[in-house]
């Protein structure tokens, strides 16, 4: 009977031994199978970490081509605009500078029709003058007038030419307006005629009680 025990206990110790073996076996086994794949994975995985690092410099290398090509932009941007105020400015001086030469242009042109008007206009007024000056010369070669006298009291001349006008004869003073203190001469005539004159003064001496004179006649007095 002991015997037997002791056989059945060193089946079952035996028995257990082999479970255990078996369970190692196993367990190895499943560790070389799953080992590898789970190693690859950590590799894997660790790869892809270093795979994404160098990523977000790329990123971030992108921004900065962005940014770079943005200030690109913005410079020329500012350059274009800035040539079109230039440009404009250039244009606003130009039209500033053309007007005034414009308008002294249109000055000068206008100061020289006026200056051609005018010398239109004075032309035939010297020609008119120079006309007068040229009869009143001719008369004067040629005409008589009959000199009353000189006298300084305005107030007599005055009366003197009013009394004689009112006969019909033409008298008129040298200077033409008289001036108290001042001699004044009385005239009457002028008359182309000499010998017309000398009949007149006879008349004439007797109607003021004055001594006249037959002169030659000067338009310029």
């Amino acid at each position: 009977m002991q015997v037997d025990e002791v056989e059945v206990k060193q089946e079952k110790v035996s028995s257990q031994f082999q479970n255990r073996l078996v369970g190692i076996i196993v367990l190895v086994a499943l560790g070389v199978i799953f080992l590898p794949d789970i190693l690859d994975g950590k590799k894997q995985h660790q790869e892809e970490q270093f795979a994404e690092i160098p990523l977000r410099p790329q990123a971030e290398s992108r921004l900065d081509e962005q940014e770079s090509i943005t200030a690109i932009d913005l410079s020329e941007q500012q350059a274009q605009f800035d040539q079109q105020v230039s440009s404009q400015a250039d244009s606003a001086n130009v039209a500033k500078t053309s007007e005034p030469k414009t308008s002294e242009a249109k000055t000068s042109e206008a100061k020289t029709s006026e200056a051609k008007t005018s010398e239109a206009r004075q032309t035939p007024a010297k020609v008119t003058q120079a006309k007068a000056t040229e009869s009143k010369v001719e008369v004067a070669s040629s005409a008589y007038t009959l000199q009353l006298g000189s006298f300084k009291n305005a107030d007599n001349v005055n009366a003197l030419v009013k009394r004689l006008r009112g006969e019909g004869y033409r008298a008129y003073t040298v200077p033409q307006k008289p001036v108290d203190g001042q001699l004044t001469k009385v005239f009457v005539g002028p008359d182309i005629s000499k010998s017309k004159l000398q009949k007149l003064q006879t008349k004439l001496d007797k109607f003021t009680g004055l001594k006249s004179a037959v002169v030659d006649y000067n338009p310029l007095l």
